[in-house]
């Protein structure tokens, strides 16, 4: 189980580093989606320095970003997935001075109409995780050629099996509970990645770039035959992007221009799921 405890950051931390500069030494920590641990991440979450935090506890934006703000290291960057993309967006929000720079994969930045709220919660509610990933949302999750993959869907459901009962019910509050990030973007002025996948049912194109637009210093990365979990599905472009982002803080204090090379959304945007 790749899950770890946000107690244990600066311990991990102390034995798992990525050098961003000769003087700095600087986590990555890993903030999964709903129903998912680290090995959503898929190759990046074996990168030197990258350090698993357990989001199954929490039902507020707020509870996890203060959670992990309690125990995380003087400086790190958050790299968040769907879900974990929200809580990276709060941590940034509320401590700028700590977060070196973040990374966001899949990731709403709009808020949840109050009017879905209820039906939300009502397809979350005691339903057996298995089910809701395996069956319900597996569809969404994927780009239609990966549909068939028993392999990748298998560990959907395991990542989901893994989480202590009442996960669900608990994470969709955080989702539910977020702000709409578009206010306040413009705040955030680290360096930021944004990856998505081409064809997101779930987290649809034109959020993605309209998250990374809204950002004063982002580079967008728009992977192609790809759906939500694009980490998984295209695992070596997702780590080539990512390592070379990473890179590129260390060479060049200028900002990235390439946040326009996404194309329109090719699906319309259906009720979120993340």
């Amino acid at each position: 189980m790749l899950k770890r405890k946000a107690a244990t950051f600066e311990a991990v931390a102390e034995n798992r580093r990525w050098e961003m500069t000769e003087d700095l030494s600087v986590p990555l920590l890993l903030l999964p989606g709903t129903l998912c641990d680290a090995r959503a991440f898929g190759e990046i979450a074996d990168m030197p320095g990258a350090v698993p935090v357990d989001l199954t506890g929490h039902s507020s934006v707020d509870s996890a970003a203060d959670a992990i703000l309690a125990v995380a290291p003087a400086r790190f960057i958050p790299v968040g997935f769907s879900l974990g993309g929200i809580v990276a967006l709060a941590l940034t929000r509320k401590a700028p001075e700590r977060v070196a720079a973040m990374a966001l994969v899949a990731t709403n930045g709009r808020d949840a109409p109050p009017e879905t709220h209820a039906k939300r919660r009502a397809a979350v509610r005691g339903r057996n995780p298995a089910v809701l990933v395996g069956e319900d949302l597996w569809p969404a999750y994927v780009h239609p050629s990966r549909a068939k993959d028993e392999a990748l869907r298998e560990l959907v459901i395991a990542m989901a099996c893994a989480c202590p009962p009442g996960t669900a019910e608990r994470q969709t509050e955080i989702a539910l509970s977020r702000a709409d990030s578009r206010t306040w973007l413009a705040e955030l002025d680290c360096p930021a990645l944004v990856i998505a996948g081409a064809e997101d049912i779930v987290t649809p194109l034109a959020v993605m770039t309209e998250l990374a637009e809204g950002l004063p210093n982002a580079r967008m990365a728009v992977i192609e035959q790809a759906g939500h979990f694009v980490l998984l599905e295209r695992p070596h472009a997702c780590l080539t992007v990512f390592s070379e982002w990473l890179q590129s803080l260390t060479e060049s204090p200028q900002r990235p221009d390439n946040r326009a090379d996404a194309a329109p959304p090719t699906r319309p945007h259906p009720p979120e799921a993340s």
